[in-house]
C-alpha cells in the first residue's frame, strides 16, 4: 500500500511538473516539439503504447491490492466460521467468491481430512498458481518496458540515416545543419519517448512484482491461521463429544 502511495504521489508530481511546463509555453510549440515533430513512429507506436501503458498500470493499481485479494470482511467471516468448525457453511460461502483469500483456503479445507500438512500444502499449490497467473499479468509491463527503449532507439538510427541522406543529397548552397534538422528531430523525439515509456513501465512492473509476491504471502500466513484454528474447533468438538460418552 505505501508503494502505490509513492508511484501514485510520483506521478503526481511529474504530472504537475509537465502541467506547468505545459502552461508557461505555447501549447502548439510542444505538440509540434514532442509529437509531430518525432514522425510516424511517435503518432502510430510510441504514443499508442504510452496510452496502453497508462491504463494498465491504472488497472493493476485498482485491482492488484489487498482490500481486493485479501478482503478483511472475508477473512472475519472465515475465522468466524472455522473457528466453530463448519467446513460445510465455509465451503458453501467461498462458493461464490473469487478473491486470491476465497481460492487459497477452499483449496486447503478440501484437504482438511487428510491433516493440517496437507490442507497447507494444497492451499500452498494454489496460491502458486494465482501468483503466477498475475505475474503473467503484469509481465506485459516488463515487455513494454524493454520494447519502447529498441523502439526509441530504432527511430534514432531511422532519423540519423535519414539526415546523412539528405546532407548526401544537398546542393552547396544549403545549410548541412538546416538539411539534418528534420532527421535529428525524430532522432531525439522518439528516443526520448522509448525512455519515457520504458523507466516508468520497468519500475511499476518491479513494484506489482514485489506486491504479489507480499500479497501471496500474507495470504498463504492468514490461510494457516485460519486452517489451524478449523483443526482445533474440530480437536475441541472430539474432545467434547468423548466427555459427553
Amino acid at each position: 500500500m505505501r508503494k502505490s502511495f509513492y508511484l501514485l504521489f510520483s506521478t503526481a508530481a511529474v504530472l504537475l511538473l509537465a502541467g506547468r511546463a505545459w502552461a508557461d509555453q505555447d501549447h502548439t510549440r510542444l505538440l509540434q516539439l514532442y509529437v509531430i515533430d518525432g514522425g510516424w513512429i511517435v503518432w502510430f507506436l510510441l504514443v499508442p503504447i504510452s496510452i496502453v501503458t497508462v491504463v494498465l498500470v491504472t488497472g493493476y493499481l485498482l485491482t492488484i491490492r489487498a482490500s481486493t485479494l485479501l478482503p478483511e470482511m472475508e477473512q472475519s467471516q472465515l475465522a468466524a466460521l472455522l473457528s466453530n468448525g463448519q467446513d460445510k457453511r465455509t465451503l458453501e460461502f467461498l462458493a461464490d467468491k473469487n478473491s486470491f483469500l476465497a481460492e487459497v483456503v477452499a483449496a486447503g479445507l478440501r484437504h482438511t481430512a487428510q491433516g493440517t500438512t496437507a490442507a497447507i500444502h494444497a492451499a500452498e499449490e494454489i496460491a502458486g498458481q494465482r501468483a503466477v497467473k498475475l505475474f503473467r499479468k503484469v509481465e506485459i509491463l516488463n515487455v513494454i518496458g524493454n520494447i519502447a527503449p529498441m523502439i526509441g532507439l530504432f527511430g534514432t538510427v531511422y532519423g540519423m540515416i535519414m539526415s546523412f541522406q539528405r546532407m548526401a543529397d544537398a546542393t552547396l548552397t544549403q545549410r548541412p545543419v538546416e538539411v539534418a534538422a528534420t532527421g535529428i528531430r525524430i532522432a531525439l523525439v522518439t528516443t526520448f519517448w522509448g525512455l519515457l515509456i520504458g523507466i516508468p513501465a520497468l519500475c511499476a512492473y518491479a513494484l506489482f512484482r514485489n506486491k504479489i509476491e507480499a500479497l501471496a504471502s500474507d495470504c498463504m500466513l492468514k490461510t494457516e491461521q485460519l486452517l489451524e484454528g478449523y483443526q482445533q474447533a474440530v480437536q475441541r468438538a472430539k474432545v467434547a463429544a468423548k466427555a459427553k460418552e
